[in-house]
């Protein structure tokens, strides 16, 4: 497989680096923040769970949900996880993508703020801080603002920051270059413990970490697709059945020592994850309606538009998670 020039420029960024196992097939797996959705794919990884199931899994931590969308549709990358939003967007333009399934059907984002700002109106005027293109914290944040009477385009200034990833916007907040920002956890707690504030909370139906690929990818390797969604079932238990071992493993991702952040971040994953990877109907809507503020052929969609279920199904009529969750 020939890698796209961009994803040369990232290779560094692999955030487990894997040597090719003998006789393993390698998958590409494209991930665009240290954010609470992909918690799971990390605990997968580093215990090598993949690897039991015949796969050589490279995460490839992509820095931001345009560039994560763009791996996929050049075929840089197998699988993405997250970036749902894009994808939607990308699939209302005409590109070929299939869902497979998701991670979380809720979202938890905290809207973090400097702590002169008291009211979601104090933000008119400020500077909000972004990732690079736009995604569902993006449109989170445009909607908190239309619900409050005020126009986006007009009222307040996007800056982009950074590379996409959390930690410059973090940086950006806390030293006044931005006012306000849209985090998941552990982001927000870390953001609070600089001496910024938590403006408010949202908890809402939403996919979080879809698993993306495309169709082609699916007809040609659906063993391998099959072998991917079985380590990473196995994974998301393992997470939940191992707190203290998933804590470690956050802390080595995130760069965070401070094991009270990461238990806020297990918490989070640990009771939104599926463990079945089957989306609900209310957050695929959700996210429809959300790619509907800048995308409104999205509302065409229906919840069952561009998913393919066929593998998760395949699964659970094997009766792989009842033995998984025997052990």
């Amino acid at each position: 497989m020939r890698l796209a020039p961009m994803v040369f420029a990232v290779l560094g960024l692999f955030v487990t680096p894997s040597s090719t196992l003998w006789g393993a097939d390698v998958v590409r797996v494209g991930y665009p923040s240290l954010a609470t959705g992909f918690a799971a794919s990390w605990v997968t990884a580093d215990k090598a769970i993949w690897k039991k199931h015949g796969l050589d899994v490279e995460l490839i931590f992509l820095r931001g949900g345009s560039r994560t969308v763009s791996a996929l549709i050049g075929g840089s990358v197998d699988f993405i996880l997250g970036s749902d939003l894009g994808i939607t967007t990308a699939i209302v333009q005409g590109a070929s993508l299939t869902r497979v399934g998701v991670t979380t059907n809720t979202l938890g984002y905290s809207i973090v703020v400097q702590p002169a700002i008291k009211t979601v109106r104090d933000l008119k005027g400020k500077i909000i801080g972004i990732t690079p293109g736009r995604d569902a914290a993006y449109a989170r944040v445009v909607k908190l603002l239309r619900d409050n009477g005020m126009e986006p385009a007009k009222d307040v200034i996007f800056l982009s920051v950074g590379d996409g990833g959390p930690s410059a916007r973090v940086a950006a907040l806390s030293s006044g270059v931005i006012h306000a920002t849209m985090f998941t956890p552990p982001s927000d707690k870390i953001s609070e413990k600089m001496g910024m504030s938590i403006l408010a909370r949202f908890d809402v139906a939403n996919v979080g970490a879809g698993i993306n690929t495309t169709p082609g990818f699916v007809q040609k390797n659906r063993p391998q697709a099959l072998r991917f969604l079985r380590g990473y079932m196995e994974g998301i238990h393992y997470l939940k059945a191992n707190k203290d071992e998933s804590l470690k493993i956050f802390s080595k991702y995130v760069r965070n020592p401070d094991l009270a952040i990461m238990a806020y971040l297990y918490e989070e994953i640990s009771s939104r994850a599926e463990k079945d990877l089957r989306p609900q109907s209310d957050a695929v809507r959700a996210l429809l309606d959300l790619a509907a503020l800048d995308s409104p052929q999205a509302k065409k969609l229906t919840e069952k538009d561009n998913w393919d279920l066929s593998l998760v199904e395949e699964i659970q009529r094997s009766g792989f998670l009842e033995q998984v969750y025997k052990k």
